[in-house]
């Protein structure tokens, strides 16, 4: 499925920025690493495979399915970001379906490979779970911008018009 991720790879992405090297050294042996190529897709809609990934490298895009043969871009992920990170937790399939847009890397930890961290490395798991718990927060931060910026836009164009 993919390549062993060096120790380098982990401290340097938002999985590692808690982690000690020696954590680091200790989660690589789970962490895998894998190579995409433009155009392929990493995870497809309603497809659950229990992995968080996180993009190292080249560009992602998420689109959500709207029917009938139309999809619409929701995101389109840079270096650093975290994508399946809800499935990953919650152990439900993906909303989302994730594209390479350019040749790309990602990092990916299996759910049942990190849950056995959890009684041999508490703090190691703690740190992770915290680094995805900080990355979910700072999205919904986000969103909660864009939609009070869409409440006032509307809001200043009703108050144009009467």
């Amino acid at each position: 499925m993919g390549q062993p991720a060096d120790t380098k790879l982990i401290s340097e992405s938002v999985l590692g920025q808690d982690l000690t090297k020696e954590e680091c050294e200790q989660l690589s042996d789970i962490v895998r690493h894998k190579t995409l190529s433009k155009g392929e897709v990493l995870f497809d809609t309603g497809v659950r495979d229990d992995c968080l990934y996180v993009l190292a490298s080249g560009k992602l895009e998420l689109t959500k399915n709207m029917g009938m043969g139309k999809a619409l871009n929701i995101a389109t992920l840079k270096p650093g970001a975290m994508v399946g990170e809800l499935s990953f937790v919650d152990g439900n399939p993906h909303s989302l379906k994730a594209t390479a847009l350019l040749d790309s890397e990602v990092l990916f930890l299996n759910r049942t490979e990190f849950e056995s961290f959890v009684q041999q490395q508490p703090m190691l798991t703690y740190h992770v779970m915290r680094a995805i718990i900080r990355y979910v927060h700072s999205i919904q931060r986000k969103q909660s911008e864009q939609l009070l910026d869409m409440h006032r836009m509307v809001q200043n164009e009703y108050t144009a018009q009467y």
